[in-house]
């Protein structure tokens, strides 16, 4: 069975392939974070303990064959790029899963953070990714290199059109840890939990 953690970053779980791609997945691979954690050029809180990578561009051809993978995770990932970038992953993920393969998508969901609304900085923080208005100064830029902000965000209507504009079909809502993709009890995030949209989808309608 072929199991593909799709922007993995530091989450994953047993018998999952990790693709990742930028400065951080490579720092986590080779073990250098903990050196920048202790510059205090990342904060403790980026001091994670990192899966095997491999390091994969996610926005270019996946290195696997058509029809050849059974499951794939993708969790707060497709937010980081444009929607037209995310689409075409989308699409690369469908040609590598087989037939009957499921993905499992999560996304902050901007129903919910508006909802959540209770102050402008917490809003803005999960708005945009990260808290913009403390990376200042010299010293702001150098972190602000490590950061992915939001580039596109999704409530469960626009999610669904992204997956169905990609080609997936039997597109339905999940939940936190609940689902038909394996090992959600580990991938699913509790940090994420509050603010996030849970979908999974497959290539072929059922009859």
């Amino acid at each position: 069975m072929r199991k593909i953690n799709l922007g993995s970053g530091p989450a994953s779980a047993r018998g999952w392939v990790n693709y990742d791609w930028g400065l951080m997945p490579f720092l986590g691979k080779y073990r250098l974070v903990s050196i920048l954690v202790w510059l205090k050029i990342l904060g403790r809180e980026y001091d994670w303990c990192w899966p095997k990578i491999e390091l994969v561009d996610i926005r270019g051809e996946l290195p696997n064959e058509d029809k050849s993978v059974d499951y794939i995770y993708c969790s707060h990932v497709l937010e980081h790029f444009e929607k037209s970038e995310a689409v075409a992953i989308l699409k690369e993920c469908k040609r590598v899963l087989k037939d009957k393969g499921l993905i499992r998508i999560v996304l902050p969901d901007l129903n919910k953070i508006v909802k959540n609304y209770s102050e402008a900085d917490s809003f803005n923080r999960e708005f945009f990714g990260y808290d913009k208005d403390k990376y200042l100064g010299l010293l702001g830029s150098l972190k602000k290199v490590f950061i992915r902000e939001h580039k596109w965000m999704y409530d469960s209507k626009s999610a669904r059109r992204l997956l169905s504009e990609a080609g997936f079909k039997n597109i339905r809502l999940c939940s936190y840890r609940k689902g038909a993709v394996p090992n959600i009890d580990k991938l699913d995030l509790e940090q994420h939990r509050k603010i996030s949209l849970y979908l999974e989808a497959g290539g072929k309608k059922t009859k």
